[in-house]
């Protein structure tokens, strides 16, 4: 999942997607004097009429009373609305004519063989804003990895899938040496950032608020340290890498701050390989009281487990009860079934209904973050417990988001699965057939080392809880921001802010085997 680039993250929406989640019709309802306006602005959005909705709104922040609880709550619903157009707006900045000539440049061979905007679009990347068709610029991206002829003819893509491919498929086949041990071959990395806002972007006043996302401590990740925070006098929460999300969270007093905003964060871990060795035969059964065995098999967020998405998970087991095995035959299902696709994350829940799930089971179509909880939901749906882990993955030597997905097996423990990557053998003709299947396979129980998780699940809470929406609540791969002295209905929102002026890099990276990438 990509969130560093804006364009590219929101590559959908619907109607549905403007229907905010935590009922902000029925909320507002119950503000005296703004159910009538807040009615008016919920209507305009979901007809597309953006301009008018954003001044209705406005309107709305006007007339509730801050200095109380219920109007202080209700004025930050306002504004989580108009955020929320703000990024349907960035989501799509292209008109059809502007499309057109994008995809001309892109794919003149496609284009002059008759594709245009209109063909390219799959599912719901164009909408319509103020009574005009709008455009995603993840249709270029998306469209090539949905079309193997535009992927293969690309020999700069096709030599790097080519290159991953077959360094993954040497991974593959170097199993530890001893038969007993999971984890093995680890990569330990020195991790930074560097967030350094000009003075001119921030208010004179007010508290700015930030959450770094940092690694969890698991069987597979440890030992994990942050070897230093400057300013540290910033640090309201220092970060604790034992529970199930771990976030550095700091408050910077702007009436204070005389120049730039600057922070450094530096942190250490190890990542391990998992090698799991599964005889079908030992596989135990669940105790399905236990209440971890019940959270990770309920419908749950963006792990949505529909009646569609159940009927479909039993169609693809049959009559199969090893849940190895029928986990294996979800995950063959997907690699032939789902295409890749940047994804409209911080449109979906919970700034709508439509989950991520959902999604990917009415398209087909889905990025990493969104495939892993297909994933997890198509189990979840035939009592497989399953999860969906992540951060950022390292396969170039640089943090990049991520996310896959992990299923429980009893006397085995919890097991990864990544569909999302597993497909990139699909994207080049320069390996032979059956490099590509043991590629494929390995990520089915075995995983490369090349990640760092900083959440065990998607919709986690950030800590403390984030307040209203956070910019991606499906998961935190970014320092994420509040401030609500910043109107973000009249320029960037904090997060957007605080992207623009901030990376991640890796330090130094000691690997335990020898690279080929």
């Amino acid at each position: 999942m990509r969130t560093h680039t804006i364009g590219r993250n929101f590559s959908v929406t619907v109607l549905v997607l403007l229907m905010l989640a935590f009922g902000l019709t029925s909320v507002f309802a119950q503000a005296e004097g703004g159910m009538a306006l807040l009615s008016r602005a919920d209507a305009l959005r979901v007809a597309g009429e953006l301009s008018a909705a954003e001044g209705l709104y406005r309107e709305g922040l006007a007339i509730f009373d801050t200095s109380t609880h219920d109007g202080a709550r209700y004025a930050r619903i306002c504004r989580d609305g108009l955020e929320s157009i703000q990024y349907v707006r960035i989501s799509f900045p292209f008109d059809e004519e502007e499309m057109n000539a994008e995809l001309a440049k892109a794919y003149p061979a496609w284009v002059a063989a008759g594709g245009n905007a209109r063909t390219a679009a799959r599912g719901l990347e164009s909408f319509v804003i103020d009574g005009k068709t709008m455009y995603s610029d993840s249709v270029i991206p998306n469209l090539q990895r949905r079309t193997m002829s535009l992927m293969h003819g690309d020999q700069e893509k096709n030599k790097y899938y080519a290159s991953l491919v077959s360094e993954m498929e040497r991974i593959a086949t170097v199993w530890p040496k001893e038969s007993w041990k999971i984890y093995d071959y680890p990569v330990t990395y020195i991790g930074k950032y560097r967030v350094d806002i000009p003075r001119s972007e921030l208010p004179p006043s007010g508290i700015f608020k930030m959450w770094f996302p940092l690694p969890i401590t698991l069987g597979y990740q440890q030992p994990v340290e942050v070897l230093s925070i400057e300013p540290a006098g910033y640090v309201v929460l220092p970060p604790s890498n034992s529970g199930d999300i771990s976030t550095l969270y700091m408050e910077v007093p702007l009436e204070k701050l005389e120049g730039s905003l600057r922070v450094e964060v530096r942190f250490r871990f190890t990542h391990y390989e998992q090698h799991f060795r599964v005889d079908p035969a030992l596989v135990g059964p669940y105790d399905t009281s236990d209440p971890e065995y019940l959270a990770y098999t309920r419908s749950s967020g963006n792990v949505a487990v529909t009646p569609e998405i159940k009927a479909t998970a039993e169609h693809i087991v049959g009559a199969e009860k090893n849940p190895y095995i029928a986990a294996k035959k979800i995950y063959d299902y997907m690699i032939k079934t789902i295409d890749y696709s940047y994804m409209p994350h911080l449109l979906l829940y919970p700034r709508s209904e439509l989950k991520e799930s959902a999604y990917v089971h009415e398209y087909k179509i889905g990025d990493c973050g969104a495939q892993g909880s297909y994933f997890a939901a198509l189990c979840r749906a035939v009592g497989i417990p399953a999860r969906v882990p992540g951060g950022w993955q390292l396969f170039s030597g640089n943090f990049s988001p991520h996310f896959w997905a992990e299923f429980y097996v009893p006397n085995y423990g919890w097991l990864p699965v990544d569909p999302s990557v597993g497909q990139a053998s699909l994207y080049t003709t320069m390996v032979d057939p059956e490099v590509k299947s043991a590629y494929t396979d390995f990520f089915f129980g075995r995983q490369d080392a090349f990640r760092c998780v900083v959440q065990i699940n998607v919709d986690e809470d950030l800590i403390p809880k984030f307040p209203g929406i956070s910019f991606l609540p499906l998961a935190i791969q970014n320092v994420d921001a509040s401030c609500d002295a910043i109107d973000s209905s009249q320029g960037d929102s904090p997060t957007i802010i605080v992207l623009n002026h901030s990376e991640i890099t890796v330090e130094q990276a000691e690997y335990s085997k020898p690279l080929g990438l």
